[in-house]
């Protein structure tokens, strides 16, 4: 099966600036929508009013930097709760040290040569967490640990940061999930306006070539389009095959 095509942005300007240009365009386009329909039939009505539904749909969207906002967000807590983890891991090995100064074995088991790799890998990491909770927690090593400085409340956070943090990865990968198909959207929304603006323009050079000032009302800069395409003008009515 083909892999679908991805949705690229057809146009230069900025969004907002795409569609008040629009908006100016539709206006001119229904002030002279005679000399479009006597050329080109199709853009009889509804066309404008779907031009001008498909503008109030895009307007409709949800703007990039809503979704930006909710994707960081998500990753700072992510971060924070890392940044937590690290802390109280760092913490455990410290207070091993000290409870079991000539054991390297203890640390091992803990995971302490696993940390430089795994300390800012959000998948690896809570395994280290709990793994380190597991060890920590048996009967031999607890008591020795919390008589050399580790809290009973550290211990247990290790576990719950490790669950934690799993489901805090899930939801910021959830958030980049979103913002790809919210962007998708608006995009495809974008896309829908500025097909209809550029075929009305692309249009209107042939209508309006002796008529100047209607010729300049109806052009677009070449540099607002992205990546172009050649757009299949209607064909006249009456033309010859």
């Amino acid at each position: 099966m083909k892999r679908p095509k991805e949705v690229q942005r057809l146009f230069n300007r900025s969004d907002e600036e795409m569609l008040q240009l629009s908006e100016v365009q539709l206006v001119s386009f229904i002030a002279n929508k005679n000399s479009f329909v006597v050329r080109f039939p199709q853009f009889a009505d509804p066309f404008s009013v779907e031009w001008a539904n498909a503008i109030a749909a895009a307007r409709g969207v949800m703007p990039d930097y809503v979704s930006v906002a909710n994707q960081s967000s998500q990753t700072e807590a992510l971060e924070a709760l890392m940044e937590k983890g690290r802390e109280i891991f760092q913490t455990l090995i410290l207070c091993t040290k000290l409870a079991f100064p000539n054991d390297a074995s203890i640390l091992h088991s803990m995971g302490n040569s696993k940390y430089n790799t795994s300390s800012r890998n959000h998948l690896k990491f809570p395994v280290l967490l709990h793994t380190a909770y597991d060890v920590a927690s048996k009967p031999e090593y607890k008591a020795a640990l919390l008589l050399h400085g580790l809290k009973e409340q550290e211990l247990n956070e290790l576990k719950t940061l490790s669950a934690t943090i799993v489901d805090q990865t899930v939801l910021q990968q959830n958030a980049k999930i979103e913002r790809s198909l919210d962007l998708d959207i608006r995009v495809t929304a974008m896309n829908t306006v500025w097909e209809k603006m550029s075929l009305v323009c692309q249009c209107a050079k042939l209508i309006f070539q002796n008529d100047a000032a209607r010729y300049e009302l109806f052009k677009l800069s070449e540099g607002a389009v992205a990546a172009p395409k050649p757009v299949e003008a209607p064909v006249a009515v009456g033309a010859g095959k």
